[in-house]
């Protein structure tokens, strides 16, 4: 496994330490807040933009969650996955957002769109053969319900393990295996249908 490491105040961090990293800033280190932001900014911001197109939302989010850290960091409990607390506090402000936006009060988990797209970067890399089939994923994706299309992302993009992705949709882990498995059966068999 390859380890990236980074020096703080004359502590070396593993990147895959997060609970050490996460010690050092909840004492007040801000260094490792730095190193908390600068880490997981761009894949908070991808994840974001999967649940609203609206980029300054997305930013303004991401911007009230690392407020709410550095303000409330005393008080914040243990953790051992950074990543795994900052995509659920940011999907709770984005739904709070959303909410607020949208006067709806109380935006059920259910109904939250999830909208996830083949980027620019995947379809440049055989670009005939691969925007078709880029194509063909996308209408075998837009058959999937919007929480189906999150637990394939946060799996299969985001690299999150059932449990975590459990935690993040805020579901067992067999139910996060049942709607990852459900989504990939569907995507298979009308993936199957259009080639």
């Amino acid at each position: 496994m390859k380890k990236n490491s980074a020096t703080s105040m004359g502590r070396e961090y593993q990147i895959n330490s997060d609970s050490s990293i996460w010690d050092d800033f909840v004492k007040g280190n801000d260094d490792a807040f730095r190193m908390i932001y600068t880490h997981h900014v761009q894949a908070l911001f991808k994840y974001g933009c999967n649940f609203t197109h609206d980029e300054a939302l997305v930013k303004d989010c991401i911007h009230d969650v690392f407020i709410d850290l550095s303000k409330y960091r005393s008080g914040l409990g243990v953790t051992d996955n950074i990543k795994l607390y900052l995509y659920k506090s940011l999907k709770r402000k984005i739904i709070g957002c959303l909410s607020r936006v949208q006067n709806l009060g109380s935006l059920d988990l259910e109904h939250l769109q999830f909208n996830y797209a083949a980027s620019a970067e995947e379809e440049m890399v055989n670009k005939e053969f691969e925007q078709q089939r880029t194509f063909q994923l996308e209408r075998a994706m837009s058959t999937l319900s919007p929480r189906q299309k999150e637990a394939i992302y946060l799996k299969f993009v985001s690299e999150l393990s059932y449990e975590e992705l459990g935690k993040v949709m805020e579901m067992n882990y067999q139910s996060a295996r049942n709607l990852v498995f459900r989504g990939l059966e569907k995507l298979r068999e009308n993936f199957s249908k259009n080639i």
